[in-house]
């Protein structure tokens, strides 16, 4: 699998996170990248905290994780909490 490099956007449009599958919202910030896998192409859009959560569960498994979307959204840095946006 090849990876480009991970990049902080600002969104022009509402996306899912997928990592917990939150809405992110026009004008927040999030992390994207894409990954190809034999012949298939994705983009992976998540919120900061979600990317960090991300790489953390990566370095606890040894360098490999598959995950479902719906992880639990963690807290940003500044500790506040964060607000559900499913609707």
């Amino acid at each position: 699998m090849a990876e480009t490099a991970t990049e902080t956007h600002q969104a022009q449009k509402r996306h899912r996170c997928d990592w917990c599958w939150q809405f992110v919202e026009v004008g927040e910030e999030y992390k994207r990248y894409r990954s190809f896998y034999q012949g298939n192409a994705g983009t992976v859009r998540m919120h900061p905290e979600c990317y960090d959560a991300m790489q953390d569960a990566i370095i606890e498994e040894g360098g490999w994780l598959e995950w479902t979307p719906g992880q639990e959204r963690p807290e940003k840095k500044t500790g506040q909490p964060q607000e559900q946006t499913d609707a």
